[in-house]
């Protein structure tokens, strides 16, 4: 069974210079280590990217992301791995690598506790009513359940909540990713995903958020 790895990019799909593209093959010759020039980076969950790529750039962008398919030897080290050649696969929509992140984290969690004070937590959860909390620092929290809560005290923390009707709330720093779902012909159906980070002023650390009409509100 062929395993989906992620890759970041800057606007356009560049990442160091050199420039992807959707459903194309790419090689690179010389290098023999993970972190050499000549090797093409890739993680194994779609969270990891965001530790070499934000969700949204200095210049306001968001990062871009793709599926990757090995096609030699991957190199591992740390949270990230590495090819010499790499099939680089469907872009993803915001709204994909987000659903891909959270589906990640759950199914690495299943059967595990809702709550972490360890650092660098992954949680995840797809039961309903959810409340799922973490005081660790780095931590990727993802829920799919509707009605979920998600407290994140930790800080440089991402959290994903992307049932209906959930929040959020975190400390100045975090970023946090919410859905907003409206029923179409009797089904529920995701008419907007967003993401956020805590600044203090527009987003108040310590308060509870849901997205409504596609903003984040308080939830009070």
């Amino acid at each position: 069974m062929k395993m989906t790895y992620y890759k970041a990019f800057k606007k356009g799909m560049i990442c160091k210079g050199k420039q992807y593209a959707e459903n194309t093959d790419f090689e690179e010759h010389g290098a023999e280590n993970c972190c050499e020039p000549g090797m093409m980076h890739f993680c194994k969950e779609p969270f990891d990217v965001l530790n070499y790529y934000p969700l949204v750039d200095e210049n306001g962008d968001f990062s871009e992301f793709a599926t990757v398919e090995p096609l030699a030897e991957v190199i591992e080290k740390d949270d990230k791995c590495a090819s010499k050649k790499i099939h680089i696969g469907a872009k993803l929509s915001f709204k994909d690598f987000v659903r891909a992140a959270v589906d990640v984290v759950i199914e690495k969690t299943k059967g595990k506790s809702g709550n972490s004070s360890g650092d660098g937590a992954k949680i995840g959860s797809s039961g309903d009513r959810a409340q799922i909390g973490s005081s660790g620092n780095w931590a990727q929290i993802g829920s799919s359940g509707n009605w979920a809560k998600i407290k994140i005290n930790g800080n440089r923390s991402v959290a994903a909540c992307v049932g209906n009707n959930c929040a959020i709330k975190g400390k100045k720093g975090c970023w946090i990713v919410l859905a907003e779902w409206e029923a179409v012909d009797g089904i529920y159906t995701p008419v907007c995903v967003k993401a956020a980070q805590i600044d203090g002023e527009t987003l108040k650390e310590d308060t509870f958020y849901r997205l409504e009409s596609g903003e984040f509100v308080e939830v009070v």
